[in-house]
């Protein structure tokens, strides 16, 4: 199957993708086991290019999440969590687990990227998983949410130095800048990408 996809597709970035491996509630899903079926699926010729967990998660599992990283981490393949949704009827004690969830993949050097698996009530495939009501209001899983997304995106604003220059420390991610002239007026934009590192990105936008 892979390679076939790999034929039909060469720019697609293939993916294993499986459950419970991220929480240690199947014997059939370790981390372990995991990464020997895709170095044997490697040994065959398959083109894997990374690797996706589900992520349903009805408990807090902060630790464990972060050492199974580490363990799959060891392959050196992107990993993404596919379909988080945290379970638990008391929305506060929701709230605390997403949070925890997200936190632990945010910071995770191999995690390239998170797919919740639902917002709304009505459309959950976990009950007591949603963060959005029926009616469209958020409760407390929700909130808490939106207060991590603000968290991590990057706002700075001031003036230029004498030479022109303006630094700021941000996340990886899609940026986007409005420098205005004081005195003429003139404004100037600009849309850049910052990626994964420490090295400094200079960006040169002309007025």
């Amino acid at each position: 199957m892979f390679k076939i996809a790999s034929q039909l597709d060469p720019s697609a970035t293939l993916f294993v993708n499986d459950y419970h491996i991220e929480d240690g509630c199947d014997i059939k899903s370790t981390p372990e086991k995991y990464i020997a079926h895709i170095l044997d699926l490697q040994e065959q010729g398959a083109p894997v290019g990374g690797i996706s967990i589900q992520g349903h998660i009805d408990s807090s599992i902060g630790p464990i999440v972060c050492s199974a990283l580490d363990k799959l981490g060891i392959l050196g393949l992107p990993i993404w969590f596919t379909e988080v949704d945290v379970s638990s009827d008391n929305e506060f004690v929701r709230a605390d687990d997403l949070e925890v969830m997200l936190r632990e993949t945010f910071a995770h050097p191999a995690i390239e990227g998170v797919m919740l698996w639902g917002f709304w009530e009505l459309f959950m495939s976990l009950d007591n998983a949603h963060l959005v009501n029926a009616e469209g209001d958020s409760n407390e899983a929700g909130k808490r949410y939106l207060a991590l997304k603000k968290e991590w995106l990057s706002c700075a604003h001031g003036l230029t130095n004498e030479e022109c220059q303006f630094e700021f420390k941000g996340f990886h991610g899609s940026y986007q800048v409005e420098i205005v002239d004081a005195f003429s007026g003139k404004k100037g934009v600009k849309t850049f990408v910052v990626d994964q590192g420490e090295e400094p990105l200079l960006i040169s936008i002309n007025l």
